[in-house]
């Protein structure tokens, strides 16, 4: 299938993105990875008069240490997340959510800005990132302004970006000290598919019994955190019946089982 004429951009500087991206005439549209963008142009489902490509700005695909934060360019490729020493040792949540999304011949091209630009309910890294409270940064031609990632989802494949703005980075706080995290993932197939249910979680327990936990959810919703999780004995329940849930149910005795076709 033929992809759609357009004429393409390709800044090196994120100065002239913006003002590549502030035109009017026709609609325009920014490519990361391509991994969402490229199939949608070729069934026909966007048609862009410009596209402008960021793969000549090199200071957007950083993957950092920056005191106790992690400095992630919206370019960062998903592979070098999950792969990157800082990442694994620091914010183990987020490599693992990485390393489950698709195959690795996306996780070579997808970024983490184009991710979460994307906006797809089932997503496996923007609910990590959510369970980690981290923050987005943009630019735009007014300035930059940082959006709290629980902010940045408005719904199915829509975001908090205004018209004109670009996500440059990606801003994760430390994790603190002790803190156990894991993720959750059911698919209707094989592990490289879209999670129908995404469920990543941080949490931490004194010996006293204090604690906290952060969680959130994606896949049957847009991705969103939980403002009050339950107490451990309820959420190993919730777990049960969520594995319940996605087995694959056995007909009723005496009829018989359907083959796929």
């Amino acid at each position: 299938m033929r992809l759609y004429p357009f004429d393409l951009v390709e800044p090196d500087t994120l100065a002239a993105a913006l003002d590549a991206l502030a035109r009017l005439d026709g609609e325009t549209r920014l490519v990361a990875g391509g991994t969402a963008l490229v199939p949608m142009v070729r069934l026909g489902l966007v048609k862009p008069d410009r596209v402008i490509s960021l793969h000549r700005l090199p200071e957007l695909a950083e993957v950092r240490r920056d005191g106790g934060t992690l400095q992630l360019g919206a370019m960062a490729r998903l592979a070098d997340i999950d792969t990157a020493p800082t990442v694994r040792e620091g914010w183990p949540l987020l490599a693992e959510a990485a390393r489950r999304v698709a195959t690795p011949a996306i996780r070579v091209s997808g970024t983490i800005g184009g991710n979460l630009c994307y906006a797809e309910a089932a997503s496996d890294p923007a609910p990590a990132l959510l369970c980690l409270e981290a923050e987005v940064r943009v630019a735009g031609a007014a300035g930059g302004r940082t959006v709290p990632v629980v902010d940045f989802f408005r719904g199915f494949y829509e975001t908090a970006l205004a018209p004109g703005e670009i996500v440059t980075a990606i801003r994760v706080p430390s994790t603190p000290a002790g803190a156990q995290t894991g993720y959750v993932k059911f698919t209707s197939r094989s592990a490289e598919d879209r999670p129908l249910v995404g469920w990543p979680r941080s949490s931490s327990r004194t010996r006293a019994g204090a604690g906290w936990t952060r969680a959130s959810v994606s896949g049957a919703s847009p991705p969103r955190r939980f403002a009050r999780v339950a107490p451990r004995r309820r959420c190993e329940a919730m777990r049960r019946a969520t594995r319940r849930c996605a087995r694959p149910r056995r007909p009723p005795p005496g009829r018989p089982s359907r083959s796929p076709t």
